[in-house]
């Protein structure tokens, strides 16, 4: 969608969740030397200033990042998160998934990064070509259908992020079909498909997410979801909190991830709690 920016919400409770599963994925693809691709379908402008007029409307960096910044972690993903975010919090930056994608990549493996907004496809482009190593190519397309066209890659080894705003309420059918799609043509990706967690005041967005993710989850061999609640349904506070379903997960992310979140809970609040959920194992098939 042309009018959502990411900037409003950088560094909120949602991109810690999204974030560090993002990058336990890609951990688990550098365990082999082999190369893999990454695609990732909402990009947004790849850095974001902290002091910015858009990122300090709303000061959502306050309900994520900021409260983890000096944490000494314990969890091996929240450290490798806060590793990642450490030379950018330095700057009052918050980067965007395709940079710290971008920053993991070795010589042999690839990105592609998809925007549809021209100006912070512009943006992006030049964020990524100052710590590229040219494997990672930014399309100003739309990111569900450039994933559609540009899976499987070869060699057939790599992942999914799938970050849509949900601001139409569309977008949650546009996401079913292309993950539908996806899994016909590339049934070994591993996916991350990040979605909001919405109270009542969200009118008829209000659970759409959880019915989605439960009709998708049974296209891989295997998934689970990871939630992080900053607040309770209960308390009507519009996006109380926000999950990813990971498909055909690494081994051993749903532990790591598991730690990590509750370790992340202990800093954001009385109310922050996390979930583990499997929707489907291996015994299932």
């Amino acid at each position: 969608m042309l009018s959502y920016k990411h900037a409003f919400h950088a560094g909120n409770h949602a991109d810690v969740i999204k974030h560090m599963c993002w990058l336990g994925v890609i951990n688990y693809l550098k365990k082999k030397e082999k190369p893999f691709t990454l695609f990732d379908t909402h990009s947004g402008a790849g850095c974001y200033p902290l002091n910015s007029e858009q990122t300090q409307k709303n000061r959502e960096y306050e309900s994520g990042i900021d409260p983890l910044a000096n944490v000494q972690p314990n969890a091996e993903l929240l450290k490798m998160y806060l590793d990642a975010m450490d030379f950018y919090w330095q700057q009052q930056q918050y980067p965007g998934s395709p940079l710290i994608a971008t920053r993991a990549l070795r010589p042999q493996d690839s990105a592609h990064y998809m925007e549809l907004h021209p100006n912070e496809a512009d943006i992006l482009t030049d964020v990524i070509r100052g710590v590229g190593m040219g494997n990672a190519h930014v399309h100003h397309r739309d990111g569900l259908e450039g994933l559609i066209a540009m899976t499987p890659p070869n060699p057939n080894r790599g992942a999914v992020l799938i970050d849509p705003p949900y601001e139409r309420f569309d977008e949650y059918r546009e996401v079913k079909e292309a993950v539908t799609k996806l899994f016909r043509r590339w049934q070994n990706a591993q996916l991350v498909l990040w979605y909001p967690l919405l109270s009542a005041r969200a009118d008829k967005k209000s659970g759409v997410s959880e019915v989605m993710i439960e009709a998708l989850a049974g296209m891989s061999k295997t998934a689970f979801s990871a939630e992080l609640h900053i607040d309770k349904k209960e308390n009507d506070t519009g996006m109380y909190g926000s999950g990813v379903l990971v498909m055909n997960p690494p081994w051993q992310l749903d532990v790591q991830l598991d730690a990590a979140l509750k370790e992340v809970c202990g800093h954001l609040g009385p109310n922050a709690i996390s979930k583990i959920r499997w929707l489907k194992q291996e015994s299932d098939q």
